[in-house]
């Protein structure tokens, strides 16, 4: 009788055991199945779509900018700097009469070149003989006119006084941040709206934000000084005020959505 039952526990045993091990076996294969039909296929990507917006944003210039060239020559160093320094006076004075700030006048840049002479020589053996005969000083200026009406005035009113080399007005806007701003609004709403209209004709559902990309874009009409009139004989007309025209400002959005 305890024959018995140890041969009936023994076979219970390797019962259970042959059950584990096909358990394990059919696990393994279901496995092998799910991975086989991965093949060829990035396990890592998501289901997402991609959709671009863009806004844009038309403001009017609030901000002129005038480039001014100041040069000056003399025989000898100090002669052309203190004459530059004249000039630079001259200038400053008139800006501030016109209302002009110190914070919106800028030194770019500056310099002080030495000018040469060379005697002719038409052989080949012709001896270094150049000698400097002057100096040539120079500064330049970036002025910010914030009554832009009264750019061209005060452009015209520099020349009255000496300055022949001036750039601009330049019109542009002096804090674009609010307006991209607003652009940037703009054209996120259009790439929602894409997104929505996309995901409906899929039959799927947006999810999350997986990323987000802006690319932004300006246009600033310039107004070169060849628009200011004269006459060959130095004198001046008056002075027109000139258009500010509208700036353009542009965003332009890429927005990855995960769908569900």
């Amino acid at each position: 009788m305890e024959t018995f039952l140890k041969d009936k526990r023994i076979k219970v045993s390797v019962l259970i055991l042959i059950v584990v091990i096909s358990l394990f076996v059919a696990a393994k294969l279901v496995n092998e199945v799910k991975l086989n039909s991965y093949i060829g296929r990035d396990l890592q990507t998501s289901k997402i779509i991609t959709v671009d917006g863009s806004g844009e944003v038309l403001a009017v210039s609030d901000i002129a900018s005038l480039d001014i060239n100041l040069s000056k020559d003399g025989l000898t160093a100090k002669e052309s700097q203190t004459l530059l320094n004249e000039s630079i006076d001259s200038v400053l004075k008139y800006l501030k009469e016109k209302g002009v700030e110190d914070k919106d006048i800028k030194s770019e840049y500056g310099g002080l070149t030495p000018k040469y002479s060379y005697e002719k020589c038409y052989s080949y053996s012709c001896p270094s003989n150049s000698k400097i005969v002057g100096y040539t000083a120079t500064q330049s200026i970036v002025v910010k006119v914030r009554e832009v009406d009264n750019s061209n005035d005060i452009r015209t009113g520099l020349t009255e006084i000496g300055v022949t080399n001036i750039s601009g007005p330049t019109f542009s806007i002096d804090d674009e941040e609010d307006f991209k701003a607003q652009a940037r609004s703009k054209a996120i709403e259009e790439a929602k709206a894409k997104a929505e209209v996309l995901a409906s004709e899929l039959g799927v559902k947006l999810g999350k934000v997986v990323s987000f990309s802006e690319n932004e874009e300006g246009y600033y009409p310039m107004y070169k000084s060849s628009m200011m009139m004269s006459d060959a004989r130095g004198g001046l007309e008056s002075a027109p005020v000139l258009p500010k025209g509208e700036n353009k400002i542009t965003s332009n959005v890429t927005i990855i959505y995960e769908i569900r």
